[in-house]
């Protein structure tokens, strides 16, 4: 499909400049910092340690909290790019917010100011949406998009029963449109945008382009999804971000009234999420202990969580890749007792001592240097779909249908792709698995071991 937006490439350079007290040192500079003694910013240690130890049984991979620009707490593998799945939608507010600040987007344009449509043809009341209602998930439009999940196919209402505006409901439709709006009147291609405009200013440590993804579905609609694999870390500055009101080193990266906005709640009744409190401009809104938490959520139990009375950003990760998950009930006893560790006394006039944040980053590289040539090829699997396996000027790659993994080559006939660190593992055809399909094999009813890739 071809684009119908101009892309353009530029180059936006952001100056780190050191204004801040020590205790937010690491909002204005490249490098992490973490606290040498939790103590010393009035959290128990033992209350962390104990909250560690309950993660071991959890399906968590990664958690990261922030208090006062600075690591107060980190578990698992922080600097590994797992999925984002929806957290990629609060990410979209922040490039939306900028170009709504400069007059670009506004945000009681229609649908039908604006020229969106899709394969099945909107209704002219359903082209009276506007940009507010599709950030607030109240277009009243209930068609397919690319990339739903089986809960927003079920459930989809049908077409023309509540008029823009008038009811709240999650589906891809209007969040894929939205980027679509973007691109169309920033001009600008969104991922090369997001990169240049948030991630290199706020010195994201992990994130690259090639972590990015449109997913088309053409047969479904014009909209297609936009999918990121991130690492906590990077994560948890884009938190940082929003909780310092969208400012980085004395210089405004998204609109301070922007976030403000967005991370209020706009809908309370919300179809299919009752466990959730309310929705904003792409963030949900909630109360955990009382306090205030807008927070970003993905498939899984991926979070952005942002406590902005508390000075606190948390970052949960699950890794989807083996189809693990970490419910919402659970990941927020985790966050209360985060907030129970906090001490009543604090000796506000002892400044706290600060150390590198250095976590363990897993470097893979091929250990097998021979040709790979013979499983160059198309494969499917039953339920995920087409994957190949493609050669490319810096060795070879797995292209999916939710973004391309960099191969390492481990044996003769085995891989291991980036980020994902599944062993994919090369067979002959058999009768029972024919050429150029693909076979999980798991380690229990829902964990996925290993793919065979049978050529």
């Amino acid at each position: 499909m071809k684009r119908t937006v101009n892309l353009l490439i530029y180059i936006y350079l952001c100056v780190f400049v050191t204004t801040k007290t020590l205790a937010q040192e690491s909002t204005t500079t490249t490098a992490w910092k973490q606290y040498a003694h939790v103590e010393d910013v009035g959290f128990s240690k033992a209350a962390l340690d104990k909250i560690r130890t309950q993660l071991d049984s959890l399906d968590t991979a990664a958690l990261l909290v922030v208090y006062k620009g600075n690591i107060l707490l980190s578990y698992g593998e922080t600097t590994r790019k797992f999925m984002l799945h929806s957290v990629r939608k609060s990410l979209l507010n922040a490039m939306i917010g900028i170009e709504v600040k400069k007059g670009t987007i506004g945000l009681d344009q229609s649908l039908a100011e604006l020229h969106i449509d899709d394969i099945g043809q909107l209704s002219d009341v359903e082209k009276q949406a506007t940009v507010r209602d599709l950030l607030s998930a109240r277009s009243g439009i209930y068609l397919p998009s690319a990339y739903a999940t089986q809960s927003m196919i079920q459930n989809l209402p049908d077409r023309g029963s509540h008029d823009p505006g008038s009811f709240w409901f999650y589906n891809n439709w209007d969040f894929n449109a939205l980027l679509t709006i973007y691109e169309q009147q920033s001009h600008k291609p969104f991922f090369e945008a997001f990169k240049a405009e948030i991630a290199d200013p706020i010195g994201m440590d992990d994130f690259t382009w090639g972590d990015t993804f449109y997913r088309y579905e053409n047969d479904t609609s014009v909209h297609p999804a936009y999918l990121f694999r991130m690492s906590a870390r990077d994560l948890a500055r884009f938190g940082l971000l929003y909780l310092n009101h969208g400012i980085w080193a004395g210089k405004s990266i998204v609109p301070s009234e922007w976030i403000a906005q967005s991370t209020q709640p706009i809908s309370g009744a919300l179809n299919g999420f009752d466990s959730r409190e309310a929705y904003g401009f792409l963030w949900w809104v909630t109360h955990i202990q009382g306090k205030k938490m807008y927070y970003a959520s993905g498939l899984g139990g991926q979070r952005i969580m942002v406590f902005p009375e508390e000075d606190l950003v948390m970052v949960h990760r699950t890794n989807t890749y083996e189809n693990l998950n970490v419910g919402d009930e659970e990941i927020n006893t985790i966050v209360a007792q985060i907030l129970k560790a906090k001490q009543d006394v604090v000796d506000i006039n002892k400044v706290p001592e600060l150390i590198p944040y250095q976590p363990e980053k897993t470097l893979l590289h091929s250990t097998y240097t021979g040709s790979m040539d013979a499983y160059i090829g198309t494969y499917n699997h039953r339920f995920l779909g087409e994957m190949s396996i493609k050669k490319s000027s810096d060795g070879y790659k797995l292209e999916t249908n939710v973004g391309t993994f960099k191969l390492y080559a481990t044996t003769a006939n085995s891989f291991i792709p980036e980020d994902i660190e599944i062993p994919l593992l090369m067979a002959e055809a058999t009768e029972e698995h024919k050429s150029f399909t693909i076979a999980a094999v798991m380690k229990d009813r829902k964990t996925i071991k290993s793919m065979v890739f049978y050529f």
